[in-house]
């Protein structure tokens, strides 16, 4: 039976800490639904731009927000999304941002199903079941959701066995999944190592990556880990892709994934952390923004707007700060960055017309 070889560092534990410490933060923070509403679609934008665009998908962030917004439902057609939405893109692009949305809905229900009636072992005809979905229309109907037939042609270059043994590795790693139980491998390490030997094994035709993704957020989700889907885990597992492909290569390679859990529990640290600090900065218990000192920092009401709804979308265009601000005028505007620079509370990226903002050093609650 498949059986993980691996040494628990203390990096590794120290991350799977701070994940804990995030989810709690963010599981029990008493969010305003709207606020908690726009926190969640900014973020699955952010999670589905990462997953597609890592895939070849032409649709950029901006096209992804409105497809999200405009919430397409399996009926419909890209092209009627695509007119509804206002986004100019290949039809087979915008079928696939239907299709990962709705995956997303099919995993968020199934986890708190899961959740509920503390049933958290996931079967083959889950990931099938997420498979599927990926793909429809976009995939041959007699191949959705089948184990593949030919060799893989996805983008990372590790050694897949051959078709004949799919069939088997999965009832195999299917086996051990479900003999392992919480209290012998934190939640973290035992998806970490399904999402690797997803990717390594690649059982279907396509969307391996988003499928190993998808089971890998079930399987938190249903563990109150998921962040309220807040964080965006894709974001930070494939922030990087050349270091995402060079880590699976590396821990096939070896068989050894201490390296592999080090890098995944890095990730979702790192967003855990990033979650946190949105919602703490929307609750409004005692001061909001603080210096590295930790003492408050003085915020006019349109710097404290502006900050609010930087902690919600991570980086901003003068523009989209101007959309905020629309009875303001530019130069009012940028005294009020320029201030909230100097007190490091957001910095520039780029220097030309296309320049962003992005939160600096704010201290969030510990």
């Amino acid at each position: 039976m498949f059986s993980p070889r691996f040494v628990t560092t203390n990096k590794i534990l120290s991350n799977l800490i701070d994940l804990e410490k995030s989810a709690l933060v963010v599981n029990l923070a008493p969010l305003q639904t709207d606020w908690e509403m726009k926190l969640k679609q900014e973020s699955l934008g952010r999670r589905e731009s990462t997953v597609l665009k890592y895939g070849g998908s032409q649709l950029d962030l901006n096209d992804i927000s409105k497809i999200v917004k405009d919430d397409p439902g399996r009926d419909d057609k890209p092209t009627q999304v695509a007119l509804r939405a206002g986004v100019v893109a290949k039809e087979k692009d915008v079928q696939k941002a239907i299709n990962w949305l709705n995956t997303n809905k099919l995993v968020e229900q199934t986890a708190y199903l899961a959740n509920k009636f503390k049933q958290g072992i996931f079967e083959e005809k889950d990931l099938v079941a997420i498979n599927s979905l990926l793909g429809e229309r976009v995939v041959v109907s007699a191949d959705l959701g089948k184990y593949r037939e030919k060799p893989s042609t996805e983008m990372i270059e590790v050694r897949f066995p051959p078709v004949v043994e799919i069939p088997y590795q999965m009832e195999d790693l299917f086996a051990w999944f479900k003999s392992v139980g919480k209290t012998e491998l934190h939640s973290v390490l035992k998806a970490g190592a399904m999402l690797l030997e997803i990717v390594r094994i690649r059982p279907f035709s396509e969307d391996n990556i988003p499928t190993g993704l998808f089971f890998w957020e079930l399987v938190l989700a249903s563990e109150g880990l998921g962040l309220k889907g807040i964080g965006s885990f894709e974001e930070d597992i494939l922030k990087n892709g050349q270091r995402f492909e060079e880590m699976v290569a590396l821990t096939v390679e070896s068989g050894d994934m201490t390296g592999w859990f080090e890098f995944l529990t890095k990730a979702v640290a790192d967003t855990g952390d990033k979650a946190k600090v949105k919602v703490m900065n929307l609750v409004g218990e005692g001061p909001i923004f603080k210096n590295e000192t930790g003492r408050a920092i003085s915020l006019t009401e349109r710097q404290i707007a502006v900050m609010e709804e930087m902690t919600v979308q991570d980086e901003m265009t003068i523009k989209e700060i101007r959309g905020i601000l629309p009875m303001v005028s530019d130069d009012t505007i940028l005294r009020d960055l320029k201030d909230l620079m100097t007190k490091k509370l957001i910095k520039k990226k780029g220097k030309t017309k296309g320049a962003v903002y992005v939160l600096g050093k704010v201290k969030g609650f510990k």
